[in-house]
């Protein structure tokens, strides 16, 4: 009576067109027959009387395979793609501004990166992050060998922090976190992993983005991995303390460290301690500047940079130079798609219940709202200046692969969000 129960299986499963659907259907539809088959087992019958009740109970395979391809069948999320599609489309904008665009490097390049960009987010739908899961250690890997190549074979400066260039390529420490992100995703899902472990890993790797002298990348690092062990398996009263004792280490280091910090890392904090000081008020570009700048642009911007001189306007200030050419209502509407991104997936991550789809979630919105809410703060005064990108509007390669590899994630969890209870099915049964 097998070869019945295959044979229905079989032609369910002819009717549905994702291979991962057929995977969910045949689990699930196993489960019931087991159950009717043990209801009619109780019954006193034999067991192969029981097995051909319940696959005749369960009806037509042709008829219940048509129904469950349309219930089960991959989803698009399309407002997140539109918004995607927006906002890289919006990046282009500064560079019209500023004149870059009569530039074949930057308009070439800026194309391209686009283009990369877009291609990577799909990619990332296509793939199954499930198979993610169970490779923490390996992320876990290749993040810290990819910060010890920075270290070890830099060959290029950007403002101190040391980048490696491979021809037109500048890979930087930004580009771990996307494996440590990865990584932690799955080493918090897992019951095997301990708290212990956990202090070991992050120390470790804090240390290695220390070594590499990028504050911003340390800073997008401990919020996320923070973020994300508070929605994690660990209880939390466990988890505010092990956070209490690493934020008291992490105080006591900064206390050494700056003493020893470059020149042009104190002088930003400083002069957003205190902006008024003499020294910062006669530097070409500090944050009184920029503030001035800003509240200049009025709601219609002025529409030109004859008279002001903007530092890295495509890049570290895209979002001042935005402004100030564009003014604050176009400003705002920047502001509002970037932030109806984060939204998006805040509501996504409340309609699910598995919790590696929603850790991989909540990281994805760390990393992406401190990128946004940092730079912008930095302009409007709220935070110190930093090399901080604005998502998919700065100039640069890795930010745009970063942050639509953040989207390809998002896109790959909705595409499954039907699937995931399978997968946990799956998983108990194991």
């Amino acid at each position: 009576m097998g070869e019945q129960r295959n044979s229905f299986l079989d032609q369910v499963k002819s009717q549905i067109k994702s291979k991962e659907a057929q995977e969910f259907v045949s689990i699930e539809l196993h489960q019931h027959l087991n159950e009717v088959k043990n209801y009619w087992l109780q019954k006193g019958i034999s067991a192969d009387e029981a097995e051909e009740k319940a696959v005749s109970q369960m009806g037509n395979p042709i008829n219940i395979g048509r129904k469950l391809n349309h219930i089960h069948r991959p989803k698009i999320d399309w407002m997140t793609l539109i918004l995607f599609m927006s906002a890289l489309l919006l990046g282009f904008l500064p560079l019209l501004s500023q004149g870059y665009m009569n530039s074949n490097h930057f308009s070439t390049y800026k194309v391209a990166f686009v283009i990369l960009g877009v291609v990577l987010a799909f990619v990332m739908m296509f793939i199954d992050y499930r198979k993610f899961a169970n490779k923490g250690w390996l992320f876990y890997l290749l993040g810290s060998l990819l910060l010890l190549m920075m270290y070890y074979f830099s060959n290029t400066l950007s403002e101190g922090v040391p980048m490696l260039r491979i021809g037109p390529i500048t890979i930087e420490s930004l580009m771990a976190i996307p494996f440590f992100f990865l990584a932690w995703s799955g080493f918090f899902q897992s019951k095997k992993f301990r708290i212990w472990q956990f202090i070991i890993l992050f120390l470790f790797s804090s240390c290695l983005f220390l070594i590499s002298a990028s504050i911003t990348s340390l800073f997008i690092y401990v919020v996320m991995t923070f973020t994300m062990i508070w929605w994690s398996k660990f209880n939390r009263k466990t988890i505010a303390i092990v956070l209490g004792a690493i934020f008291t280490l992490a105080v006591t280091w900064g206390v050494i460290v700056w003493m020893n910090v470059a020149y042009y890392q104190r002088y930003r904090i400083l002069s957003f301690i205190n902006p008024y000081d003499s020294e910062y008020l006669t530097s070409k570009f500090g944050l009184l500047k920029i503030h001035h700048l800003f509240m200049d642009a009025g709601w219609v911007g002025k529409h030109s940079f004859v008279d002001q001189f903007i530092p890295q306007a495509h890049t570290n200030f895209v979002f001042l130079s935005f402004t100030y050419y564009y003014g604050w209502l176009f400003a705002a509407i920047l502001f509002l798609v970037l932030s109806l991104v984060a939204f998006r997936i805040i509501f996504i991550a409340q309609k699910l219940n598995d919790m590696y789809s929603r850790l991989l979630l909540v990281g994805v919105i760390m990393i992406y709202t401190i990128q946004l809410v940092g730079h912008v703060g930095m302009i409007i005064g709220l935070f110190p200046m930093t090399n901080m990108s604005l998502p998919f509007i700065s100039y640069g390669l890795m930010p745009i692969l970063l942050n639509a590899f953040l989207i390809g994630i998002v896109l790959s969890i909705y595409r499954r969000k039907n699937l995931l209870s399978a997968n946990t099915l799956h998983s108990n049964k194991q």
